[in-house]
């Protein structure tokens, strides 16, 4: 979308300059008149379209969780210091070591100087913020509290952003040890078994069944090492392809809590998210249904995010929010008696929060214990598997030793 700059007097007579995205020339020119500005000048901002143009290509970097909570925390501080809003955005658009996120607060600084809300510029780049970002600002803006909603929406972007990084963490030393693993045995495949098969063709004798399934094995690969790496590329594009619609979502979210041990902290990460998630929302202002919405949206699995639609349709009804979410069985009797008492006693936001506690230090232990169990299991399935090829390959020669005797 082409860039442009402007100059205009606001409706209060002030002149203003700013900058902005839009299709043409003369949509900025209505979208500015829309919002009471006399138009004085627009024109092409090229600096601006060349940066653009350089930090907007396909191999982009994307908006990392831990530069979102690090923007919003230091928003939060800049606003609660008494900066005005436009300032602390350029402040923070100069400083932010990220090309994309940087582009868009140079937008969104522009759109708020054009005089949009903040909320509606943040709304603009769903693809770079997440909504519960967009509506926690929305609420603290209406609620004349943006600094203390900048600062809750901080702390929760950067406990989320903990969890993940420490289950990430969990999961590193035993997916390089599977890699290592099956690149092991790929090689002994191609380029070990076949060595031993010319010289045990000239032996003459029978060889043990689990020798020639192994050079069977190796045969095939050497012979049709393409065709499964098209079949291997095939099956990524068309899964991803299929993971990328409804229906393969859903699959995939209902097969991933039935897995054992990484299915229950898959779970637990869910129920912790939507705990801090609507705890925030509604410590923020923002009614019960919309939060509801909201939460849907950002709890990270679609069973649970339906479970969450559900209840917010009988909420809609009139029923309690503990009823529909019992009724969906999904949710541990825990998150249900914390809910049901806050409910009763006014405090949801925090008996939310205490959940969300729990279960984040669930997960942090779980993922401990789940790499702590991998690592020698891991090990033990490469040492079987190599162990089993060097025997299967050894055989013919201990045979070879019962002949001659």
């Amino acid at each position: 979308m082409p860039a442009f700059v402007y100059r205009a007097r606001d409706p209060g007579g002030q002149m203003q300059r700013g900058h902005a995205e839009a299709d043409s020339e003369r949509d900025l020119i209505f979208r500015l008149r829309n919002q009471g500005y006399l138009v004085l000048q627009v024109e092409r901002d090229r600096d601006l379209q060349a940066m653009m143009q350089r930090q907007g290509g396909l191999f982009a970097r994307k908006i990392s969780g831990k530069e979102l909570a690090i923007f919003i925390r230091q928003f939060a501080t800049m606003i609660n210091a008494g900066l005005p809003v436009v300032t602390a955005l350029r402040v923070l658009s100069k400083q932010t070591a990220n090309p994309r996120l940087q582009r868009v607060l140079v937008q969104i600084t522009a759109d708020v100087e054009a005089g949009e809300d903040l909320a509606t510029a943040f709304g603009r780049h769903p693809d770079a913020f997440p909504v519960i970002m967009i509506q926690m600002i929305s609420a603290g803006e209406v609620g004349g509290i943006l600094d203390d909603v900048c600062v809750r929406l901080a702390d929760q972007l950067e406990k989320q952003e903990e969890i993940r990084q420490k289950v990430r963490s969990a999961m590193v030393y035993p997916s390089i040890v599977t890699c290592v693993a099956i690149l092991v045995v790929i090689f002994l495949m191609i380029f070990v078994v076949p060595k031993f098969v010319d010289v045990y063709s000239d032996f003459g004798a029978d060889l043990p069944l689990p020798t020639k399934i192994l050079i069977g094995t190796s045969d095939l690969v050497r012979r049709l090492w393409w065709g499964f790496g098209v079949g291997a590329v095939a099956t990524y594009l068309g899964l991803r392809s299929w993971l990328r619609t409804e229906q393969g979502l859903l699959f995939r979210d209902r097969f991933v809590l039935k897995l054992p041990v990484f299915g229950p902290m898959v779970a637990r990460e869910s129920i912790a998210r939507f705990a801090r998630t609507l705890s925030g929302l509604l410590a923020s202002g923002i009614t019960i249904l919309k939060a509801l919405a909201v939460v849907e949206r950002t709890v990270g699995n679609r069973v649970i995010g339906a479970a969450v639609r559900v209840a917010a349709e009988d909420v809609r009804q009139g029923q309690s929010l503990v009823a529909p979410l019992r009724k969906s069985g999904v949710f541990p009797p825990m998150v249900l008696e914390m809910t049901s008492v806050g409910e009763e006693t006014g405090t949801v936001e925090e008996m939310l929060d205490k959940v969300a506690d729990f279960y984040e230090s669930e997960v942090e232990r779980t993922a401990e214990r789940l790499s702590a169990t991998l690592e020698p299991l891991i090990i033990l399935g490469l040492a079987m598997t190599v162990g089993a090829i060097v025997a299967s390959m050894m055989l013919p020669i201990f045979n070879l030793w019962t002949v001659i005797g």
